[in-house]
């Protein structure tokens, strides 16, 4: 090459196949820059705006999603707390009950939208409303004789299927599932998954989802209650047997554990909030999770400041004593700009059967 002229360069540009089949529905996420909940579609690019569009642009944080797509719950400062994916308009608000907008704060939501279970982790920012029972997503009323009336559960979540709900002991702190019936709008069967343990460094669980066949439920752990806000503790992610309680695994592939890191330790234990898409696909069930992790050159910075959603594939069927996680990967779609977190995967919401 002759002296002084500026050299060419041809990047590769590679195409990998992760699953032999697709991945399905649409991920919601809190971008922490905006304040709001943004959606990312199947295959888009960009994420969408979709509540700046239904005229919303305050605080919509601390949200959940229910599975079907339909519904949406906004635990933030806004006043619509039941939200219509659908259509994109509000359907109902706490305050017309007299309760503040914050008690539907990191809910959990039925698969079909129709109900919600109140939070009742206290020491989570916010707080949530912490009430026992279940709530009708569209009037506010409690609903009564579900089994669970005066039972006040942290951290709840739904299974797509509709068959569990995995929740934190409000007392011990131990991983348990119910049995739940969507029918009937009741639980039963109360089951100890995990407790806690000795660890101060993992002795606190949170943020569990259900795999869509209700067979495992993962989480991530970290100390308590430092790990309940993502700005303060390390955390990593696990996965518990529902069928045999008192399994537990450490996700290491999904945390990357051993991963040889470009940035080295910087980039371990910053995984939060696994949420699992509402369908298996390719032998695998999908989780989209927050990680303070970086990502080649197109994401560096300390830990405040990077914060994006990501991906790991857990195998369908786990083998006994092998860790079932994969490497994770960066999701594609939402804004490298914005501090990203709490991503909630369900079906489009304009086809609810994916």
């Amino acid at each position: 090459m002759p002296a002084g002229q500026q050299a060419a360069y041809v990047l590769a540009d590679d195409t990998w196949t992760i699953a032999s089949q697709p991945l399905i529905g649409s991920v919601y996420y809190w971008a922490n820059s905006l304040g709001r909940v943004l959606r990312i579609n199947p295959g888009a690019d960009a994420p969408e705006d979709f509540l700046l569009a239904g005229g919303q642009d305050g605080c919509s944080t601390c949200h959940s999603a229910s599975a079907d797509g339909t519904r949406l719950i906004i635990g933030g400062d806004i006043t619509p707390s039941t939200w219509d994916l659908v259509n994109n308009t509000p359907v109902f608000s706490t305050t017309t009950v007299g309760v503040p907008v914050r008690s539907w704060a990191m809910s959990a939501i039925s698969p079909d939208g129709t109900v919600v279970i109140e939070n009742g982790e206290l020491n989570l920012p916010g707080p949530p409303g912490g009430q026992p029972g279940m709530w009708d997503a569209t009037t506010g009323a409690k609903l009564m004789g579900t089994g669970i009336d005066d039972l006040v559960l942290n951290m709840p979540a739904f299974s797509s299927d509709g068959r569990k709900i995995a929740y934190v002991d409000h007392a011990n702190l131990s991983l348990m599932a119910l049995d739940y019936d969507a029918v009937n709008r009741t639980a039963a069967n109360p089951v100890k998954l995990v407790d806690p343990g000795a660890d101060p460094t993992l002795n606190g669980i949170i943020f569990p989802s259900v795999t869509p066949d209700g067979r495992y439920v993962i989480y991530h752990r970290g100390a308590y209650p430092a790990m309940l806000d993502t700005r303060n503790g390390t955390s990593d992610m696990f996965l518990a047997s529902i069928e045999q309680p008192g399994v537990e695994i450490r996700l290491r592939a999904g945390n990357g554990d051993d991963h040889p890191f470009y940035a080295g330790d910087r980039d371990r234990h910053w995984n939060y909030e696994p949420t699992f898409a509402p369908r298996s696909s390719g032998g695998y069930n999908w989780a989209v999770f927050t990680s303070r992790r970086t990502f080649g050159n197109k994401l560096e910075g300390n830990k405040d400041q990077v914060k994006q959603l990501w991906v790991v594939a857990i195998d369908e069927n786990p083998q006994p004593g092998v860790d079932p996680s994969h490497p994770a990967f960066w999701l594609h779609g939402q804004d490298v700009n914005t501090l990203n977190m709490r991503g909630f995967w369900v079906h489009k919401n304009d086809d609810p059967g994916g």
